[in-house]
């Protein structure tokens, strides 16, 4: 079976890379996989805070799932780590066989975080064997619609 990765930071969560994989697996029937890192050393919020903010990304996916639910019975998983994103994403996709990895493209207005950000995707590249789909939000719209026979609109 094909299966598919989602790759989220929660210090950047988007829903662009989950509506545009989960499409994508109710098309071709694979299993999908959301790894959400809870990037929490730093940003200065109290532990509190940091949970509420990956209960509420999960929520959204999993409203994003149930509206889906009546067209497809594509399997889904949610796993969360907080270790170091290289490092855990490539142990993820070594050892469950995942066949494409769809992130999001970061919403940092700086080109050196846009640098920073493909450098890493580079380098995770280079120490695994499948596709990598980068997927950004749409420039001109504040939300992304749902659309069962188009897909994100």
């Amino acid at each position: 079976m094909y299966k598919i990765l989602v790759a989220v930071e929660t210090s950047q969560p988007g829903v662009s890379a989950a509506v545009y994989a989960l499409n994508l697996a109710q098309r071709i029937q694979a299993q999908i996989s959301f790894l959400l890192f809870d990037q929490t050393e730093g940003d200065g919020s109290s532990a509190v805070s940091k949970k509420k903010k990956r209960l509420l990304y999960q929520q959204q996916l999993q409203s994003i799932i149930v509206e889906m639910s009546p067209k497809t019975e594509t399997p889904v998983n949610f796993y969360v780590t907080n270790g170091q994103y290289e490092t855990e994403l490539v142990d993820f996709v070594l050892h469950n066989n995942i066949s494409l990895l769809i992130v999001d493209f970061p919403t940092a207005n700086h080109q050196a975080d846009t640098n920073q950000f493909l450098e890493k995707l580079m380098s995770i590249k280079q120490q695994i064997n499948c596709r990598i789909m980068i997927v950004s939000k749409k420039a001109f719209g504040k939300n992304l619609i749902l659309n069962h026979k188009r897909g994100v609109s």
